[in-house]
């Protein structure tokens, strides 16, 4: 069998380096796709793999390298150049207008122009075959874009994406924030696309949806090109050594930190009678000092509602939150995102662009964000303190590029979650809310933040994790909270912390036979 010519790809990236300032981001890499194929791209977080989606798609050009599309060689000065030659783009974070309608985001830019006059075309109608192909239906195209959940978000990036003509799809960590049922058929339209010639680029760290999909991967490490493998060789022990560069990877996916059990702790925040939505089935709820309680529950099913409301950012439509920040101080109603800051409350938000980072500040502004009083004098930093502050968790979260003074907008997307995360654990919360904290992440940095976690729990701060990965509950929470029609379903420690048993309350379903609702009816 003859060897693959570069003109045979559907395209073909070759990069002698690209540097973002001084700063070194990739060297002697490349990524070639044929046409027709699943092509994953893995790699731990600072790899290099934002920079070469980034290349793909017009963002940036290379400092040194070649790119060519179908036989051809040439050069993206911008995303609408990319478009033009057919490669579409959906990235982890939404890029979206939250000033236009939904349906006016889908053909943002269309042309170069922005088209109103498209609500009646074929392309609308295409926007509405995708919407109802990924389980939605035409209220998501009406929809104000500001009141979105991050999953409807980028539902609709994904409609804009596939609602225009496309050679290479560019999926980078597009499904984390779907739920189970619209990943699966987001993975249909791909399957087809496939069959029909066109290509994807699967950007992801999970491991169970790259051996579902892939034909073959291209693997990054500090910045180069590792190696580039078959299906039959992409199993995730052998993308993991590959990644990391440990040839035993088993225990950096599976280890679980073990604390100590004792007596019943105090009670640090408790819910009582709390409805989430008018309407809703109200539920107890409480979460003790040293405890990790996970939040499982699919997409719009109150989860996220759950930790907003925990950390005071909306009160529940019925029922008290109150928090004891202290052992043996009285528990008070907590009202308000302020109130709960005051009394060591720290939140973690889903929408890290949006409501958590501050994109022009550098790396070290925003993680002392929330300690300024700690290292400030008369309000001038003490650059000492703000030194000292920072680097402890660049250190425990591997933050790269190892540069403080860089704005935080320039890292990658799981870099950037670090930095959001470190912000709050140096604030030393005595409660911390964490909503969806690891999308994107990859498994090395969940292994380090699950030690941190635990660590943390140890020393007495009570915990509470949404995750939309079930696995992630499993492993590191102590009980899972199981939301479902703004409530709490069920509350598993035990042996009943199972994932069969998550999905049974995920689904209403119980012993084989589906809960009693309103909707269902005994």
């Amino acid at each position: 069998m003859s060897a693959t010519k570069r003109d045979d790809y559907l395209v073909s990236l070759q990069v002698d380096e690209h540097r973002y300032g001084n700063t070194l981001a990739i060297q002697d890499c490349s990524i070639e796709i044929l046409p027709g194929e699943v092509h994953g791209l893995v790699g731990e977080n600072g790899s290099g793999k934002s920079t070469i989606v980034k290349l793909l798609s017009g963002i940036i050009k290379p400092t040194s390298g070649s790119l060519m599309v179908s036989g051809e060689e040439v050069v993206f000065n911008n995303p609408s150049d990319a478009q033009r030659h057919g490669v579409n783009t959906v990235f982890q974070e939404t890029l979206i207008s939250d000033g236009n309608s939904a349906i006016e985001n889908v053909f943002l830019g269309v042309d170069g122009l922005f088209k109103r006059d498209r609500k009646n075309s074929v392309e609308r109608e295409q926007a509405l075959e995708f919407a109802e192909r990924l389980g939605y239906d035409a209220s998501l195209l009406r929809r104000p874009v500001h009141a979105m959940s991050v999953a409807d978000r980028q539902v609709l990036t994904l409609i804009r994406s596939l609602a225009r003509p496309w050679k290479l799809l560019i999926l980078d960590e597009a499904t984390s924030a779907l739920d189970i049922q619209t990943r699966d058929r987001l993975f249909d339209i791909i399957k087809e696309s496939r069959a029909e010639g066109r290509s994807v680029l699967f950007v992801s760290h999970r491991m169970d949806e790259l051996e579902i999909l892939i034909n073959r991967a291209t693997v990054q490490r500090s910045g180069r090109l590792v190696g580039v493998v078959d299906k039959a060789e992409a199993t995730p022990e052998r993308l993991i050594s590959m990644m990391s560069g440990q040839q035993d990877a088993s225990d950096y996916v599976h280890e679980r930190a073990v604390r100590a059990d004792g007596e019943e702790a105090a009670t640090r925040l408790a819910l009582q009678g709390v409805a989430l939505a008018p309407g809703a089935a109200p539920f107890d709820l409480d979460v003790r000092a040293g405890e990790i309680l996970g939040i499982a529950g699919l997409e719009g099913q109150g989860g996220s509602k759950l930790a907003e409301t925990v950390a005071g950012l909306h009160p529940p439509a019925s029922g008290s939150v109150a928090l004891s920040a202290e052992p043996g101080e009285p528990q008070r109603s907590v009202r308000s995102y302020r109130q709960a800051f005051k009394r060591g409350v720290a939140y973690v938000p889903a929408k890290r662009q949006e409501e958590g980072l501050f994109a022009p500040l550098s790396v070290a502004q925003n993680f002392i964000i929330a300690t300024t009083k700690a290292i400030s004098t008369l309000g001038f930093f003490r650059k000492k303190k703000l030194e000292e502050a920072t680097w402890v968790y660049m250190d425990k979260l591997s933050v790269r590029p190892r540069d403080t003074s860089v704005p935080v907008s320039q890292l990658s997307g799981g870099n950037a979650q670090k930095v959001l995360i470190g912000r709050w654990l140096n604030a030393n919360p005595s409660v911390i809310i964490l909503n969806d904290p690891l999308r994107g992440v990859d498994v090395g940095t969940k292994r380090q933040f699950y030690k941190l976690l635990s660590g943390l729990a140890a020393d007495g701060v009570a915990i509470v994790m949404l995750s939309t990965e079930i696995e992630e509950l499993l492993l590191i929470s102590d009980r899972i909270a199981v939301c479902r029609q703004s409530s709490v379903a069920r509350v598993l420690e035990g042996d009943d912390r199972t994932q069969e048993e998550i999905l049974s309350a995920m689904f209403g379903v119980r012993d084989g036979a589906t809960f009693q609702t309103e909707e269902n009816p005994a």
